[in-house]
């Protein structure tokens, strides 16, 4: 599971050595799983925090940072074609909640 989500987001050019990749992959794959994630806060980024010893601040932020790279880096056209209609337009790039919403759903499709 771990490796179809991570060839997925690396597809995509998602820089790998970023921290929130690593939980980018944990998360989509919890969700594909069947696991309840949401809400993220209190969900997904506490069982994500509790694993790595982090605070789930510092996971969401972690994935943000992650987004960010990939949308500053990776390959745009990829990831407008998969996430167009997810991204606010104010900040360039989908929130984390619809990136991971929308990457599961992709991932279940295919």
């Amino acid at each position: 599971m771990n490796g179809r989500v991570s060839n997925y987001l690396l597809s995509m050019g998602f820089i790998p050595n970023k921290i929130g990749y690593k939980y980018l992959v944990d998360l989509i794959g919890m969700g594909l799983t069947g696991a309840d994630i949401l809400p993220l806060s209190k969900n997904g980024y506490v069982v994500l925090a509790k694993k790595y010893g982090k605070s789930a601040s510092t996971v969401e932020k972690d994935i943000q940072n992650a987004v960010s790279a990939a949308w500053l880096k990776g390959d745009v056209d990829t990831l407008n074609g998969e996430f167009g209609s997810t991204i606010d337009m104010r900040k360039g790039k989908p929130s984390n909640k619809h990136f991971i919403l929308t990457a599961i759903e992709k991932l279940r499709n295919n």
